[in-house]
């Protein structure tokens, strides 16, 4: 039988009883590929992805997963349906297996099918923002080695929180950006996202943020203008400087787990509201366009939705904070 590596040990009984059903190769790679990238957020928001963890997921901490889904990798709900298909087969053959006793995706189906509205609690405040932007730069919590090196991550970070919260940006979107789509001259930044193509401006805050974070990496190893150079880049704690894989010879690009992580140290260290997280950032972007007088269609052209549909959300939310 095929292997598939890097799945808990669970998991990968999972698969052998899908190969021993004789379930087709490419629906097996399908599944292996959606299980990969929900252990992995696992691991961000848990710290693990053991069985313990698994035992004792909650329908809410499953219903956050798919608003990840939507919000930052913007799925369409017939993908989310897809993925949430595969993830439930595995908690149904645990609970089969006696492995865990509650599958906690039973609770989540109805909501999957109806869109949830939203609620005061799925956007941060001005305030939140503030004090998480000012946490950044802040050594209070933090390791003697992360202090030492701290100067030199602190624009990075910043240009990050700036670009999800003013922007919208999504995690892959953000780590998708190269050197060459930051124009400082023109203060234009464009975002790519599979085959939709944005040109943001900058702001004189954010394009600030962004050319102190470069200048901050040493010349040898900083993304070159105008090269496919990822623009964040991920950072060595052992050697005290940025990565760079001399293989390819560039710099070694941030990853969407890395982000996530980072905005989930310092969400912590902040002390605001516990749970918020880049799709809170993204989602408070969206409403402040659309509370600004922007129309459906300039959101969705900004924002890069796939769908207008996404916005009457938005749209319901906004008539109710209106309503006396």
């Amino acid at each position: 039988m095929e292997e598939y590596p890097h799945l808990p040990e669970y998991a990968n009984s999972f698969i052998s009883y899908l190969q021993n059903k004789g379930r087709k190769k490419s629906t097996i790679k399908r599944y292996y590929y959606d299980l990969q990238d929900f252990f992995a957020w696992l691991r961000v928001v848990k710290d693990s992805d053991q069985i313990l963890v698994i035992q004792n997921l909650t329908s809410e901490q499953v219903k956050e997963y798919f608003l990840f889904l939507s919000d930052q990798r913007a799925y369409s709900t017939a993908t989310s349906r897809r993925v949430f298909t595969v993830i439930k087969s595995l908690f149904q053959f645990l609970q089969s297996q006696r492995i865990i006793q509650v599958n906690p995706f039973l609770a989540v189906e109805k909501d999957l099918k109806e869109e949830k509205q939203l609620l005061e609690e799925d956007f941060i405040t001005e305030e939140e923002f503030q004090q998480l932007f000012e946490t950044l730069s802040s050594f209070d919590g933090l390791t003697e080695k992360q202090q030492k090196f701290r100067h030199l991550l602190i624009k990075r970070n910043e240009a990050i929180l700036s670009l999800l919260y003013h922007y919208g940006l999504t995690l892959q979107e953000l780590t998708n950006i190269e050197m060459k789509h930051v124009n400082f001259t023109r203060k234009q930044l464009t975002v790519i996202n599979g085959t939709d193509i944005r040109h943001l401006p900058l702001t004189d805050f954010t394009q600030q943020l962004l050319y102190t974070y470069k200048e901050d990496i040493p010349a040898a190893i900083r993304p070159n203008y105008y090269s496919s150079d990822r623009f964040f880049i991920a950072f060595d704690y052992q050697r005290g400087t940025f990565r760079f894989d001399y293989s390819i010879y560039e710099p070694k690009p941030l990853t969407v787990i890395a982000i996530q992580k980072m905005l989930r140290q310092e969400i912590r260290r902040s002390g605001i509201r516990q749970g918020i997280s880049s799709q809170h950032l993204r989602r408070t972007a969206i409403l402040n366009y659309l509370a600004s007088g922007k129309t459906e269609e300039e959101a969705q052209s900004w924002f890069g939705l796939k769908s207008h549909l996404t916005l009457q959300r938005y749209d319901h939310f906004i008539k109710q904070i209106k309503t006396p």
